[in-house]
């Protein structure tokens, strides 16, 4: 078997949907003959379970950390989607909310050699380091947003720190370059950037080698962009000026790969712990999510 694609879904904000469009997304790509594993990175406030159908998961990733289960597939379960798995969070565990740098990167070393063609890793609210390191860690991510004000301010936030975050990783044991690089997202610093670009050249005089090599991780990132609860054309728009955005003070490319309408279907899917692609109906929001799938094969698996 391949190596599996692993796709971070974030978004910063809570409430924009970002489980429901896991496991839809999850749901489409079982339906085009993918293997799918769902994994919830969320330590404080799990709930991708329920949008799969399983009620009550026996097993979560706190018996993986704890070393009550050593190996993540001890605390796999099977969902509603067909030829799927997943690794639910913890709900009701504070004390596991914020792992530390070496448990997250045993649970990313580890979630490589999982079997499945894609693997979707559901990420908590929020944009703080034990967030984004998971976003850092895949070159694959899909970023959410609800179209308000404060979801693409944090949606921004979020991918900001993602950033830092990713090229701070690349240099550990560096604390010089390391420090200039998160002067950029301090805004106390006097150091402080506008642009991440305005940071690469600030550093190439006396790094050049390790420039050449945050170009790189920023060039091979693949992060798409999904609209999601959109109610009218204008809504559509906000995703393509989020992406400029992006484009211009990250040095970030932002696919937009689609968005889901908002749908009163959805919603009753949710309560049903059902994907709405399981559904047999045919309805606009699914439509939405087969092209968002579609967008996401073609660029991740290069399928035309």
């Amino acid at each position: 078997m391949n190596d599996p694609v692993i796709i971070s879904i974030g978004g910063g904000k809570g409430g924009v949907g970002k489980s429901t469009i896991a496991a839809n997304i999850g749901a489409t790509l079982s339906r085009n003959e993918f293997s799918v594993g769902f994994i919830d990175a969320d330590l404080g406030g799990a709930n991708l379970h329920l949008c799969l159908g399983v009620k009550r998961p026996r097993f979560g990733l706190q018996d993986y950390i704890k070393g009550t289960c050593k190996l993540l597939t001890d605390i796999s379960l099977p969902t509603v989607v067909p030829k799927s798995w997943l690794i639910s969070g913890a709900s009701d565990i504070l004390e596991l909310a914020n792992p530390n740098f070496a448990q997250k990167q045993k649970i990313i070393n580890n979630l490589r050699k999982m079997a499945a063609d894609f693997i979707l890793v559901d990420l908590g609210a929020g944009s703080d380091y034990h967030v984004t390191d998971f976003y850092a860690a895949f070159p694959y991510g899909i970023v959410v947003i609800d179209g308000l004000p404060t979801s693409v301010e944090n949606a921004y936030g979020y991918l900001k720190n993602g950033v830092i975050r990713g090229l701070v990783r690349l240099f550990s044991g560096h604390a010089e370059i390391q420090n200039r690089i998160r002067s950029f997202s301090d805004p106390k610093s006097k150091k402080g950037f506008a642009t991440v670009e305005e940071l690469l050249v600030s550093l190439t005089q006396d790094f050049p080698g390790e420039v050449n090599l945050m170009r790189e991780w920023l060039h091979a990132r693949r992060t798409f962009l999904v609209l999601n609860m959109v109610k009218s054309g204008e809504d559509v728009k906000i995703g393509t000026r989020f992406a400029e955005l992006v484009k211009k003070y990250l040095s970030l490319s932002l696919y937009y790969i689609g968005y889901v309408t908002y749908s009163p279907e959805i919603r009753t899917s949710i309560k049903e712990m059902r994907p709405i692609m399981l559904s047999e109906e045919q309805s606009r929001a699914k439509e939405c999510f087969e092209v968002i799938t579609q967008n996401l094969i073609t660029i991740a698996k290069g399928h035309s």
